[in-house]
């Protein structure tokens, strides 16, 4: 029986092998796909679909990357007085 080093060792040989033979199928693949763009004219709405977004707006409306900020983002505080931002200085006044 083989000992647990010499396992590692035809592991990564064979991890090696696969990664070889996962990148020639993916040149493949690839060779494949531009091939048939090229033959057929395809376009990205072809081969992706329209998008359900337009102009970066989303389902509720507001623009891709904007949104409200949130009550510790704005400084506001909770109905005790206290302050939800964990790293604001103690109120020492109280």
């Amino acid at each position: 029986m083989p000992t647990y080093l010499e396992l590692l060792a035809q592991k990564r040989v064979l991890d090696a092998r696969i990664e070889e033979a996962r990148a020639e199928a993916a040149a493949d693949a690839l060779a494949a796909a531009r091939a048939a763009i090229a033959e057929f004219g395809f376009t990205p709405e072809d081969l992706f679909g329209k998008g359900t977004k337009k102009n970066g707006v989303g389902a509720k409306g507001a623009a891709r990357g904007t949104r409200k900020p949130r009550a510790a983002e704005a400084g506001e505080e909770r109905a005790g007085g206290e302050t939800l931002d964990l790293f604001a200085p103690a109120d020492t006044a109280r």
